[in-house]
Parts: C-alpha cells; structure tokens; sequence
C-alpha cells in the first residue's frame, strides 16, 4: 500500500507498506499527522529512504530517528547533505537542519536493495537535481523525488546540481520503467510514465 502526505513546502511524503512493515520515504514537516497513521495502521518502522537530502524532504528526520530508533538510507554522495545546512538549503530557512544522530545512517550505491513483504525495493541514480539524487522502484511504482515531476522536473541552478546529469537521469528512467509505472514525485501530483513521455516537455527532447 502507498500512502502520500502532502508538508509545508508542498513537499510529498510517503509511506509504503506490505502488512505491518512499513518504510518511510522523504520525512517532510508534518511529523505528527505521519506518526498518528502509523500508530493507527500499527505499523513497524523499518527505515527512512530519502530520494536526495534537501531540507524539505529531511525535516522530521531526526524526529522518526528518535521515535522509531530506525535507520536512514541515502546515497553514498548524498550523504553530507545531511550534516551541511548550506548543502540541505536550510541555511536559507529559520532554522539549520542536521542530522543529530550519524549512527543511524546507511550509505548505499546503486546495487542497493531492500525488501518489502516478498518484493524488493530497488534505487536508480538519477544525478541531476543533486549529485545523490536517487529514485526508488518497488512494485509499480517510482519514487522520483525532485528527479522527475508531472510535467516538469527538479530544477538543475542548486549546489551540486547539472542539467547534463539530470537529462541523462530521464533517460535512465525511461529505459528502466515500464510504460505503466506510476510515478509518485517529491511535489505535486502523481503520474504515470507513460502520460510523461507524451506531456512532459523534458522527456520529449
């Protein structure tokens, strides 16, 4: 099951699940509304997968950690993102974000899988947005992060961002992902491959 929650910052938070385990993707600021869902489906926290490290994906990240005592997956190169404000673009908020806790943190490449019930989770890197920026498959479903939005993509002018490794990034995506794959972005509106293949402008180029 895929449940979204839309936190400030117009940011998407997901939670996936197969009976009551449960992973937690891009934990935005409404860390409440998250909690009070996974006590009522009685889930099991099993990690945090973050599609890149900007602030808005990352604000109740030290929240879950403390609470669920659970570890957080993030690309090998994204990882700084999480201990440098000016990398995460908090910096620019009212309050620096940091990760407090670095023992829970797992690195991982491309090779990366976890399971879910009997499916596994797998990552694409999708360099572009940031230079960690990854994109989660499981099942049908794309976990694109800030990589690829309805009709748009992640801007490319940010600390360690490029347009050439983001347009290579699209590609990857649509080699990897079948037609039907259901794209569930970092902001906005879910899609599916397909209908970003006839209507979005950066995957018709």
């Amino acid at each position: 099951m895929v449940k979204a929650f839309i936190n400030d910052f117009a940011e998407n938070t997901y939670i996936i699940n197969k009976n009551k385990d449960a992973f937690v993707i891009d934990p935005g600021s409404n860390f409440k509304e998250l909690e009070e869902y996974i006590k009522t489906k009685e889930l099991n926290i099993n990690g945090i997968l973050l599609t890149h490290g900007h602030f808005d994906h990352i604000v109740s990240l030290n929240d879950f950690v403390e609470t669920y005592k659970c570890k957080v997956y993030i690309h090998e190169k994204e990882r700084d993102f999480l201990f440098d404000p000016n990398l995460n673009l908090s910096g620019t908020t009212y309050q620096k974000m940091v990760v407090k806790n670095k023992e829970c943190i797992e690195t991982f490449d491309e090779t990366f899988k976890l399971k879910l019930g009997y499916d596994n989770i797998t990552v694409l890197h999708t360099p572009g947005h940031t230079r960690g920026s990854v994109c989660y498959k499981y099942k049908g479903y794309l976990f694109s992060g800030d990589t690829l939005f309805k009709g748009t993509v992640g801007r490319t002018d940010l600390p360690t961002s490029s347009k050439g490794d983001l347009h290579q990034s699209l590609k990857k995506i649509v080699s990897k992902c079948s037609d039907n794959t259901i794209i569930y972005p970092g902001h906005g509106h879910f899609s599916t491959l397909l209908n970003e293949k006839y209507e979005n402008p950066f995957l018709n180029n």
